[in-house]
């Protein structure tokens, strides 16, 4: 099963000032507004890691680079994308060190059984609504191994037309989900649940805000 590259996957590379992202043709499906989010980004989508030329060695005097140097080379041949992400890493890890971690948003046991812990999630942004400050984050999908996509969404007072290609149910967690169409108005509050069939063509909303989390599928329907 190919892996699908989603908007998500490129705000996570921005967010850790990656400069390409590997994504195989003939191992992913980059969705259009991944790709059009790569270009705006400068993110650059790569079918391999580009070469890179042997750094001569130098002793580390930085704190995060002695690390760095450390981890590295108990890991063998590591590639710059690689290398970024240990960067990334080390220097969260110390800028954190005095502070109480919070718990992961994502745990996985041997089963496959995931758990995503909803209060650690931060919302990325939606690019599916123009000038709309909504945000959205997958949590689950079939990098997981799932046929079922499913992530959050919010924002507050803001309304933008949607037409589904796939199933989806909504769960309000939070203020209230408006969900229009030619019949009429459905309005969710928190602990409703919302199903929109596969074809319509609806108009999302809230007057004052709302957090859900939604359920798609297929997961891939891009």
């Amino acid at each position: 099963m190919k892996k699908l590259i989603s908007s998500a996957d490129i705000r996570q590379a921005k967010s850790n000032q990656q400069t390409y992202i590997l994504a195989p043709a003939n191992e992913c499906i980059i969705t259009p507004e991944a790709r059009d989010l790569a270009e705006a980004e400068g993110v650059e989508i790569r079918d391999a890691a580009p070469p890179q030329a042997p750094a001569e060695y130098k002793p580390a005097t930085d704190p995060k680079a002695t690390i760095q140097q450390a981890v590295e080379s108990h890991l063998g041949e590591v590639d710059a994308n690689t290398s970024e992400q240990i960067k990334t890493l080390i220097a969260k890890a110390l800028a954190d060190f005095n502070f109480a971690a919070p718990d992961s948003p994502r745990q996985i046991n041997d089963d496959g059984i995931l758990l995503v812990r909803g209060n650690a999630v931060t919302l990325g942004e939606f690019d599916g609504a123009p000038g709309k400050q909504i945000g959205l984050t997958d949590v689950v999908g079939v990098e997981d191994g799932s046929n079922m996509g499913v992530g959050y969404m919010g924002w507050e007072n803001a309304f933008f037309p949607w037409t589904l290609c796939y199933d989806e149910v909504n769960v309000v967690l939070e203020g209230e989900l408006h969900v229009k169409t030619a019949a009429g108005t459905t309005i969710a509050n928190p602990g409703d649940v919302i199903f929109i069939p596969k074809g319509s063509s609806v108009e999302f909303g809230t007057p004052t805000r709302v957090r859900y989390v939604y359920i798609t599928y297929p997961a891939d329907w891009a």
